[in-house]
């Protein structure tokens, strides 16, 4: 009991005699509620991915990229690493006991007499060494919390890489079904063309219509048949970035839904803003890393004062191995040291100088991640606005545009208008099909990026 109470003043003790600051959060600049969105006290990473992204071959992509993604791989061997470091710098806290064993054997009597020289006679020890740093100053309680934070910083990194490799499959996803609804609307429009230059053709060798509409006509079904490689390579190209997601070779990537078929809640609720200093990982990785560098300032203020070295050793010494064991062989002894520094020509003071320097970076550093944070919310919000008011005006377009090439291609069969009027008309509705199809797409990669920009999912 008296152990014990002796131990925990000793504790206390030592615990007023830390030097170095003290963290405290910074104070972070924020809005009461977003701009781009009205109030909602809830928010879309209250919700699974999956409840968001109702596609089950989207599912099963992320499924197997959160088992075989090398990244993530990565960020959780550096959170090992992190952890073993942490438990290294705890060791530091308690003492250390090693052992050495010792023997010397002579048998050079007779060389002893002969050459008139007295060797040393056989000895044998066995000691147990006991070192003991007392931290007076906190220097090795600021290296021990400076480790924990680095671990804490290491997992939100984790959490991040998971948001963002999420994040990272859903987009290439619609922009991989995307592409596959480009490459219909360029196949459909490569057969349309096709046959009307026939048509062409077939008029210009009657000598109906000039070589320059039969040219004309050539060179709009080679655009889109240029235009259906360029989206190949492309499918290609986003299935390869998919793949390695997945920590795999290439595969042709199983679809599900088709970007219009996605389903997606009318309204996004995204929380509050002082919901986001909690909620994002690397908001959170980046007060952990700050908390760090302010504990390491501790370190370096600790060793400008005198470190206080406990040592000793318990053993057993003999000449004989048969009385090694023996009660007048027991040998022991303990010390203590004390040594500071007196005169280093500044060099203490400007090692807390430049720690202090680091720690200043880190708020800086902690305060631009807030501001980052707050602006990708902000404009995925907008994004995801007026990329549907965009979808919504490019369906009435491609409506425009198919009614105006009909009607093009009426006069120009009956002779009321030139072939050009058909060629800027069928451009436009080729156009304007594709610019819809980017339009869907980026609508639903913004609801990805604003999923991403609140931190959910982890």
């Amino acid at each position: 009991m008296k152990k014990n109470i002796f131990i925990a003043i000793l504790w206390v003790t030592l615990a007023a005699c830390a030097v170095g600051p003290k963290y405290a959060r910074p104070d972070s600049k924020k809005n009461a509620a977003y701009v781009q969105t009205a109030v909602h006290t809830d928010s879309i990473t209250n919700l699974k991915w999956w409840d968001v992204y109702q596609d089950s071959a989207l599912q099963s992509l992320i499924k197997t990229a959160i088992d075989q993604n090398l990244d993530l791989k990565i960020a959780v061997a550096r959170m090992e690493q992190s952890k073993a470091i942490l438990g290294f710098n705890k060791a530091n806290l308690w003492p250390f006991l090693d052992y050495a064993a010792r023997a010397r054997v002579n048998d050079l009597r007779n060389l002893s007499d002969q050459a008139g020289v007295i060797f040393p006679t056989n000895s044998y020890s066995l000691l147990g060494n006991v070192s003991w740093e007392i931290d007076l100053w906190g220097k090795l309680r600021h290296a021990n919390r400076a480790a924990y934070a680095d671990l804490l910083a290491s997992d939100e990194n984790r959490k991040s890489f998971y948001i963002s490799m999420v994040a990272q499959v859903a987009e290439l996803y619609f922009q991989l079904r995307g592409l596959d609804e480009r490459l219909v609307i360029t196949q459909k429009t490569v057969e349309s063309r096709r046959a009307y230059l026939d048509i062409i053709t077939l008029r210009f060798q009657n000598g109906e219509v000039a070589e320059l509409d039969k040219l004309q006509a050539e060179q709009l079904a080679a655009s889109a048949e240029a235009q259906l490689y360029a989206i190949e390579r492309a499918l290609i190209e986003t299935e390869n970035a998919i793949n390695v997601l997945m920590g795999q070779p290439y595969s042709p990537v199983a679809r599900g839904l088709l970007n219009d078929a996605q389903q997606l809640p009318a309204e996004i609720p995204s929380g509050l803003p002082s919901q986001l200093l909690e909620r994002r990982p690397d908001i959170r990785s980046a007060e952990q890393q700050l908390i760090a560098q302010t504990e390491k300032v501790g370190v370096a203020v600790a060793l400008r004062f005198p470190s206080l070295n406990l040592t000793g050793f318990l053993g057993v010494a003999s000449p004989d191995l048969s009385n090694l064991f023996q009660s007048d062989a027991v040998i022991g002894s303990i010390a203590g040291q004390l040594t500071g520094p007196i005169f280093h020509f500044g060099q203490n003071k400007r090692r807390v100088e430049a720690e202090r320097a680091v720690a200043k970076q880190m708020s800086y550093a902690y305060e631009k991640t807030i501001l980052n944070a707050f602006s990708e919310v902000e404009n995925s919000l907008a994004q995801i606005r007026t990329y549907r008011n965009e979808f919504n005006a490019r369906l009435t377009q491609v409506a425009a545009t198919e009614k105006s090439l009909m009607l093009s291609k009426a006069l120009y069969d009956n002779g009321y208008t030139s072939f050009l009027q058909v060629l800027d008309s069928e451009r436009e509705l080729y156009n304007s099909q594709l610019e819809k199809s980017i339009a869907l797409q980026n609508q639903l990669i913004s609801t990805v990026r604003l999923y991403k920009a609140l931190g959910g999912g982890w």
